[in-house]
């Protein structure tokens, strides 16, 4: 059975998740339950589909209004760099398209067109070519254990681990 639905502070623990509003470890110590439990709770849906959706609502609307006043804001930067493009002034005109830059990029980045994650091509990293030669090296002697581990590995590489 899992504790956090049984706990009975369920719904204030899962409003704290659903939120966002703090860590695994913050809400585990805050109501007396594992920061394990809280894990398994998570990863199992047991949060009531309500309050996600009620978050993921919070959230959507939170950030509409940020859109919306970001693209007010790019409005206005885009009348003052035609105001500094008429004014002959250079350093004024490059300052413009330097905030209308950022506007676009922090638009691109709540509206999701712009993805800074960075992404980590790893089997090109020269530390896991490192480590996967050592495991390899120390499997020769066995040859079967060897061939599962290169197994493993190569599915991971397509997808299918």
């Amino acid at each position: 059975m899992c504790t956090v639905c049984s706990h009975e502070k369920r719904f204030e623990i899962e409003e704290l998740l659903a939120t966002r509003q703090g860590t695994y470890r913050g809400i585990a110590r805050k109501y007396s339950v594992s920061e394990d439990a809280i894990s398994r709770h998570v990863s199992s849906r047991h949060i009531s589909q309500l309050l996600t959706l009620a978050a993921d609502a919070e959230r959507a609307a939170h950030a509409d209004t940020l859109l919306d006043r970001l693209e007010a804001l790019q409005g206005r930067t885009e009348e003052a760099l035609a105001k500094a493009e008429s004014s002959d002034n250079p350093f004024a005109t490059f300052r413009g398209i330097s905030e209308m830059r950022r506007n676009l990029e922090l638009i691109g980045e709540l509206t999701k067109e712009l993805d800074r994650t960075p992404t980590l091509n790893l089997h090109l990293n020269a530390e896991w070519i490192e480590i996967r030669t050592a495991i390899l090296h120390a499997l020769e002697p066995y040859s079967e254990a060897r061939e599962s581990v290169l197994r493993a590995i190569g599915s991971v590489g397509n997808g299918s681990a």
